[in-house]
């Protein structure tokens, strides 16, 4: 798997990115790296402002041996806030469209945020190893340059909300990034997809259905640092006729909300001539 580094190598100027093809065992491209790499280009387009939210659609697979072309269209500078829309195209065949906004800092207003859930700390951890299942293993190889932690569901906070299970996960990347707020909000977006549509299916064990993200949304609500500890709690408010909402969490180690993350998934019972859980099938 490419380093975060290489993931945002985009090359190009003003309005149009080439986004590079990264490595993977996965056939169809990782959604947080379309995502993350289309709010990247976006992010080269904004001065003097950070992202606030983004919300994107996957209108179709993409194909992990390729890149993309990114377009980036500035509908908008203000005073306050700039917004983008991004499409990203392979062979030009449009398969996301994200857009973004943008917030100038320093504004001030009234605060309030959900706490961070008791959990034991990524200290009392063990990384990925010998233990960790096979398959959660090596889908985790993907992403050998972030520390994962997974937390036991066993020692996770019961869910209070409608019987939904919670995951929860420790995550950091290793490698040296830079002190640059945009890439750190892309970091953040990268791995925000990993695992996430996954939890939807905690409730159902053994359930077998074909899955595919539909959709992805960020809010930002302070600084973040993907090279220190972030907790990653996910939930599933719903899940019904083919479809599932999945929800997360993130916090730094200070118990702070620093983004909150939406996706909602398909989650259609399998056909016996698709074969497994997976998000390789077409939609």
């Amino acid at each position: 798997m490419a380093t975060i580094a290489e993931v945002f190598d985009l090359q190009g100027e003003g309005t149009k990115w080439h986004a590079p093809m990264v490595p993977s065992q996965i056939a169809r491209t990782f959604g947080g790296q379309v995502v993350a790499q289309c709010f990247a280009a976006a992010t080269r387009t904004v001065e003097d402002k950070v992202a606030n939210s983004l919300h994107g659609y996957f209108v179709g697979p993409g194909d992990s041996t390729k890149g993309m072309e990114l377009v980036v269209d500035k509908l908008r500078d203000g005073g306050s806030f700039s917004h983008r829309e991004v499409r990203g195209y392979q062979d030009e065949r449009l398969i996301f469209v994200l857009n973004a906004s943008f917030h100038r800092k320093g504004d001030q207003g009234p605060e309030h945020y959900d706490e961070m859930p008791q959990v034991p700390s990524p200290d009392e951890l063990e990384g990925i190893d010998g233990t960790t299942p096979d398959s959660t293993r090596i889908f985790l190889q993907e992403w050998a340059e972030w520390d994962v932690r997974l937390v036991p569901q066993e020692r996770s906070p019961e869910s209070e909300a409608n019987g939904s299970g919670y995951t929860h996960i420790w995550f950091r990347n290793t490698s040296e990034v830079p002190d640059d707020e945009h890439y750190h909000q892309s970091g953040l977006t990268y791995l925000s997809d990993m695992t996430l549509l996954r939890s939807t299916l905690i409730d159902h064990p053994g359930h077998k259905v074909q899955m595919a993200s539909l959709d992805h949304s960020v809010w930002f609500f302070k600084p973040v640092r993907v090279d220190e500890w972030l907790l990653y709690e996910q939930t599933s408010p719903a899940a019904g006729q083919g479809v599932a909402l999945a929800q997360g969490k993130v916090f730094n180690r200070e118990g702070q909300l620093v983004a909150l993350v939406m996706q909602q998934g398909l989650a259609r019972n399998l056909r016996e001539d698709i074969g497994g859980n997976s998000k390789n099938g077409n939609w």
